[in-house]
């Protein structure tokens, strides 16, 4: 379920990204990324279940909320050696942990040359961009990715079983 959870966000994240483009160009891209697309997250976790936590994570996030927690951060720095080693890269990965829940991710790559014109060098993005971005994050980490690297990932998380289940 989690591989079925994750793609439906990739391709409605995807999906609105280029409605807000033709919509408004990277501006409005730009802000359906800080403003609209956690909601869009959450709508489609609380299809699949009141239990379930799904959220992006980064190593470079811009959003504060996208912060990977620990256990995360090093799942995150063991799939970007991998992008780095030009190695496989699995479409899913399963984090198993002792209480029983676990946790599957979903690793988001750099691939798109729209993405890079928020995400990529910050010295060619577009001055509006980055003072947009300024204006809502101080600790801003989106900066400087390259196509192909790890851009984060997208988390579900299952729960331990109750213990009558």
């Amino acid at each position: 379920m989690g591989g079925k959870i994750s793609k439906e966000i990739q391709k409605t994240l995807k999906h609105k990204l280029k409605k807000a483009k033709k919509k408004g160009g990277i501006e409005a891209m730009a802000e359906y990324c800080a403003e609209e697309s956690l909601k869009d997250i959450d709508a489609i976790r609380k299809k699949y279940g009141k239990d379930l936590r799904v959220r992006r994570v980064s190593l470079g996030h811009r959003n504060p909320k996208n912060a990977p927690k620990k256990d995360e951060e090093k799942m995150l720095k063991a799939l970007d050696l991998l992008v780095k080693a030009n190695a496989f890269l699995p479409k899913t990965i399963v984090q198993a942990h002792e209480d029983g829940s676990y946790k599957l991710y979903a690793p988001i790559t750099l691939n798109s040359r729209t993405c890079k014109k928020c995400h990529g060098d910050k010295d060619t993005i577009d001055p509006k961009i980055v003072k947009y971005f300024a204006s809502k994050y101080k600790d801003d980490k989106g900066y400087g990715f390259r196509s192909g690297d790890l851009r984060g990932a997208i988390v579900v998380e299952f729960p331990a079983p109750k213990e009558d289940e």
